[in-house]
């Protein structure tokens, strides 16, 4: 089953709003038609050609100095055009198309983690995860699960826990990050021989309890994760460009200078040897509550990285780990991009041996392209996906997707090991905080802290008014308030529900609803705002449903907007939609729950692990629901499920309206959703930070029972 419809062609950064600040300008867009490699290659040659027609000059009494300098100014004009070309085609060729029988898989039990297995992990374990994403640099999912899980693994005071991710340039001034340490690694020139290239590493502290930076370099304690940055390449041109970014925003951006497959393949290199040296400089400090061990464990987020596993695996062979193998683990956190991820042939030799590297791996490779996933599922110790209802159904049940077949042979063999693992994620209290967040003290929006101590019947025997309770209603109607001021929302959105979408905007994520529930939203007096990140669907069709209803739809899609006034609109909304046909955890409903807002939604993976639906024997005195779920009839056809979906936004307005009569009933709901989030959070009884403690020592018993068995022989 396809995965919705192709990518759109990428399109600039665009805020459209009733009143926004003029910084963020709404940019234009174009459609852009790449043509094929021989095309390209003529429409080049074709347009020198017209080049040098133009420049007048008699072939008889040409000097040889301009003759020189036309062919060098041609040679030039060529390489760049070749350049772009291959970088284009890199670009639009990351997941070519490829064709597969269709394979029955027989079912294979879910064995997971059970619940007998042990926490139990050496004093001073050492956990290296590799991301492209973390903390300020966090763009989506994968950066809210790795910033999440590392700084919840770092308040265990017997866990090392670090980071190693790209420095992306404009963190210089968040993090002030120190020199570290100058390493190299070995890179094909152009001439394909190897060269010695170096690079720096820099480091910086993190304080995951508050969320900022330390500069001091002295003993870690718990609740301080090191974050170690991968510099660009110092005497390497392009890479001497890597992670050049300016804001957030730009960190996925193309640069025509520098390939993203090599961007990729550099940092995976690079951290390799970095956790090469760490596994050997050991630099325990002398008042150390326990010795610094090396590294224990890598564990690997996304397909992107995946590849960073083969580079362990070379350092190993040449014994620069010594007896200390670090175990490795993987984690796929979306099933239906990261299977599609390739690297082209020509640009793997770049870094690695391909011909040697090929031989009796024939499953990874395909139109000269290899996947990473499959490979980092076969060669990883442990493998967990962020989902454990679609753990289970991926290997029991007839669950399909796009391409599946590059990943679920692979997927297959490792639950029949019991080595494959769904971990349902938490929520961070940190990224997104309602109690304590600047821009909300600022506007007298932030939620009270009375949960604890909160009397109902205390709230039922005084005037609202006079309330001698912070109450959660007061807070969510300020941040209202507070748009308002900043002509970021109309008055009559103060009187009326604030409906919100948060998430990536393409197809899977159920945009297709958007026009129904656009009408709808107009038909019953709604403000429906619609924040996101730019994907593969047209943003040219949500912007005419602003255009047609200006005073219902805003579209806000500028990632730095979002930035400083996203928290605002988060807790001055008072439904969350998320009509997704394909999700994980739901991270961004969860968080809608902590923000004391519904979500109306269809309930698809993990989703039903947290959100009840509102019965129909439920009323305003008997609050044992979070949601209003519909059914999604068929994912082909939309037309099927409008109903359905329309219905649970009746149902969700129509209680905001009658709870808005009576603020005491509104104000126990509110609470009854955030602490359902509460319940989520990542140190949970038998959450999350316990599943991969087990993960993590069944994958650290593999390498030594290996490293055993090799003793042995």
């Amino acid at each position: 089953m396809s995965s919705g419809p192709p990518p759109s062609e990428p399109h600039t950064s665009l805020l459209v709003s009733p009143s926004s600040k003029d910084k963020y300008v709404k940019n234009s867009t174009s459609s852009i038609v790449f043509p094929t490699k021989s095309s390209r290659l003529r429409f080049a040659l074709h347009r020198i050609r017209k080049m040098l027609k133009r420049i007048p000059f008699e072939k008889r009494r040409m000097k040889l100095l301009t003759f020189i300098t036309l062919v060098i100014v041609s040679t030039v004009f060529i390489k760049g055009i070749l350049m772009i070309s291959s970088f284009v085609t890199s670009w639009i060729d990351d997941a070519p198309t490829l064709t597969f029988e269709k394979q029955n898989y027989s079912p294979v039990k879910y064995l997971g983690i059970g619940p007998n297995i042990s926490t139990r992990l050496p004093k001073g374990v050492t956990i290296y995860h590799i991301t492209k994403e973390f903390g300020a640099a966090t763009l989506g999912g994968l950066g809210e699960l790795v910033t999440g899980l590392s700084q919840a693994q770092s308040k265990n005071s017997s866990l090392n826990v670090n980071v190693i991710m790209p420095y992306y340039s404009y963190l210089s001034k968040l993090y002030r990050p120190h020199k570290y340490a100058h390493l190299s690694i070995k890179i094909r020139d152009k001439s394909g021989k190897w060269k010695n290239v170096g690079f720096l590493v820099y480091r910086t502290l993190w304080n995951t309890s508050k969320n900022n930076i330390l500069t001091s370099n002295s003993e870690i304690p718990s609740g301080i994760l090191s974050v170690f940055m991968i510099g660009p390449a110092s005497n390497m041109i392009p890479l001497n460009t890597a992670f050049k970014a300016s804001s957030i925003a730009k960190i996925k951006n193309l640069n025509s200078k520098l390939l993203p497959e090599w961007k990729d393949l550099y940092f995976c290199k690079a951290a390799a040897e970095l956790i090469a040296y760490r596994n050997t400089i050991i630099d325990t400090s002398l008042f150390a509550i326990h010795e610094t061990r090396g590294v224990d464990v890598v564990h690997v987020h996304g397909s992107t990285n995946a590849f960073m596993i083969e580079f362990l695996e070379n350092i190993n062979h040449g014994k620069k780990f010594g007896k200390k193998i670090p175990a490795v683990v993987y984690t796929i956190h979306d099933y239906l991009e990261e299977q599609i991820y390739s690297n082209d042939l020509t640009n793997i030799q770049k870094f690695l041996d391909v011909d040697v590297f090929q031989v009796g791996k024939p499953q990874y490779f395909h139109n000269d392209r290899m996947y990473m996933s499959g490979y980092a599922i076969d060669n990883a110790q442990m493998v967990t996906f962020v989902s454990k209802d679609l753990a289970r159904e991926m290997v029991e049940g007839p669950m399909d997707f796009h391409l599946k077949e590059l990943i679920i042979p692979n997927i297959l063999n490792k639950a029949k090991l019991g080595q494959w693992v769904g971990i349902t994620s938490g929520i961070d209290f940190i990224s997104y905080n309602p109690f304590n967040n600047s821009m909300l003290m600022e506007s007298n929006a932030n939620f009270p802290n009375n949960f604890d101590d909160f009397d109902p019947v205390l709230l039922y025997a005084e005037s609202i008014e006079g309330s001698s309770q912070e109450l959660v209603t007061v807070s969510k109607q300020s941040a209202k308030a507070y748009l308002v001021r900043e002509g970021l929302l109309t008055r009559e959105d103060l009187n009326r529900p604030l409906v919100l979408y948060v998430g990536e905007l393409e197809y899977n994520k159920g945009l297709q609803f958007f026009k129904a529930a656009a009408d709808f939203f107009v038909e019953m007096d709604a403000k429906f705002i619609i924040m996101g990140k730019n994907s593969n669907y047209p943003l040219e069709i949500l912007n005419k449903l602003s255009e047609n209803a200006p005073n219902h739809v805003i579209i806000i899609n500028n990632l730095e907007f979002q930035k400083e006034w996203g928290i605002l609109y988060r807790v001055a909304s008072d439904i969350f939609f998320m009509p997704s046909f394909m999700e994980s955890f739901g991270l961004f409903a969860a968080e809608g729950l902590l923000f004391g807002t519904p979500v109306v939604s269809n309930c698809v993976g993990d989703l039903k692990e947290f959100l009840v639906n509102k019965a129909k024997d439920d009323d305003n005195f008997k609050i044992d629901y979070n949601s209003y779920l519909f059914e999604l009839v068929d994912n082909q056809m939309i037309g099927l499920s409008i109903d359905n979906m329309k219905l649970a936004l009746l149902e969700a307005i129509n209680d905001w309206k009658r709870m808005s009569k009576d603020i005491r009933v509104k104000e126990i709901f509110l609470r009854k959703l955030i602490k359902d989030a509460f319940k989520l959070s990542w140190n949970r009884f038998e959450g999350p930070v316990e599943q991969y403690l087990k993960v993590y020592r069944k994958a650290m018993l593999q390498v030594r029972d290996k490293l055993e068995e090799g003793l042995n022989d």
